[in-house]
């Protein structure tokens, strides 16, 4: 597939990030690796309810408070206040998946036209990308705070296309199944990124293509 540019907008949290840091450091302090992700779970728990209940859902927010209430009762190393924000600092500071770098790279020199859509702040992307030297060859950072409900909302991927002035083929490139299915519904064709040869959900509606990193979605949409 070649030869169109095409809008692709990523998910940012686990779709660019690698989060394993994240689970290094709840084993360091005790309350083991598997609690890394009931944690991130239950950020997006609070937030896809807050979001439906038609209330403000702040990332960063609901991170610091879902780490205190996760990590409260378990036999930690230190104080829970030194692990929480032993796991806020290891959140802030992650990096790119070792392929996100490179498939950016070859999709900007394809002449597509890249965003970043995440349920959390811009920031979040912003240092990812500069720290990996490609900040410039995303066209913008988009967050659906004060704008629109979190994703998998429709309107939050409708909101994105009316900001960006899309009116031709957009894609959302995700890890996530439910940031695919709620794509599928506003319209969007979709990308899986799927690193960890895991199962899709058939609940879910499919993703368009799916790839195992995005090196490879750079060489389906023709690099």
């Amino acid at each position: 597939m070649s030869g169109r540019a095409l809008t692709i907008f990523f998910d940012v949290n686990e779709t660019l990030s690698n989060l394993e840091p994240v689970a290094d450091v709840f084993e360091e302090i005790g309350a083991g690796r598997p609690v890394a992700a009931t944690w991130f779970n239950t950020i997006l728990r609070d937030g896809f309810a807050l979001t439906t209940a038609g209330s403000t859902a702040l990332f960063g927010e609901i991170a610091a408070t879902s780490a205190r209430d996760t990590l409260r009762g378990l036999h930690l190393n230190g104080s829970l206040k030194d692990s929480v924000d032993a796991v806020l600092h290891a959140f802030s500071h992650v990096q790119l998946h070792a392929d996100v770098a490179e498939g950016i790279r070859n999709l900007h020199n394809a002449g597509h036209r890249l965003f970043t859509l995440s349920n959390g702040p811009t920031t979040t992307a912003k240092r990812l990308l500069e720290t990996a030297g490609i900040s410039s060859l995303v066209t913008d950072l988009l967050s659906v705070e004060g704008h629109s409900p979190w994703k998998p909302a429709r309107a939050a991927y409708e909101d994105a296309l009316a900001r960006t002035g899309t009116d031709g083929i957009a894609y959302l490139v995700a890890v996530h199944p439910w940031d695919i299915h709620g794509a599928t519904e506003a319209g969007l064709s979709t990308v899986w990124i799927n690193r960890t040869a895991a199962t899709y959900p058939e609940h879910f509606h499919p993703p368009t293509v799916t790839v195992s990193n995005l090196r490879e979605l750079a060489a389906y949409l023709g690099d």
